[in-house]
């Protein structure tokens, strides 16, 4: 089945910008004491070479990702719902939590807030958008099903949501 991508953000609108990524440089070196992510050459890092090699030196910040979490500033839910996924939680789950780890390589930043289940509905919140896109296109590429991206017009945020029944067998 086709991805449906909502087109709200079409036409000259201004850019959208995370307002989490400030526009003033953290001074060098600075590491998050949250999550120990390190602030170098203007850009957050996973690197426990460099960590340990500032640490008694730097600056602590918390990241913007850090940040988010505990203000609870999402951007970007996935709704995944159906008969499918009572059936296939763990599984779902999984790619859920290598989609975090593969995106998070890239992008440190990228984190889940929050991953809750019952039943037939699974839901998850991201500190980014690519994320939560990233999630809802693995489903897709491992289970079909029909996956709606849809973007805000007003704010950075991405709702997506995937929806798989279980096919009844016919005698």
């Amino acid at each position: 089945m086709p991805i449906k991508r909502s087109s709200e953000r079409s036409g000259p609108t201004p850019k959208l910008t995370d307002p989490y990524l400030v526009s003033k440089a953290y001074p060098e070196p600075t590491i998050c004491p949250s999550c120990g992510l390190v602030y170098h050459k203007k850009r957050w890092l996973r690197d426990e070479h460099i960590k340990t090699t500032v640490e008694k030196i730097a600056e602590k910040h918390k990241c913007p990702a850090c940040r988010k979490i505990e203000d609870h500033y999402v951007m970007g839910v996935v709704a995944i719902s159906g008969t499918f996924v009572s059936s296939t939680k763990n599984e779902i789950i999984n790619i859920i939590r290598n989609q975090e780890k593969k995106e998070s390589l890239r992008n440190p930043l990228a984190r889940i807030m929050s991953l809750n289940h019952k039943e037939s509905m699974i839901t998850v919140e991201t500190t980014v958008e690519n994320l939560a896109i990233a999630i809802g296109k693995a489903l897709q590429s491992a289970y079909n099903g029909e996956l709606k991206i849809s973007f805000s017009d007003n704010e950075k945020l991405v709702r997506v949501y995937w929806h798989r029944d279980l096919e009844t067998k016919k005698k």
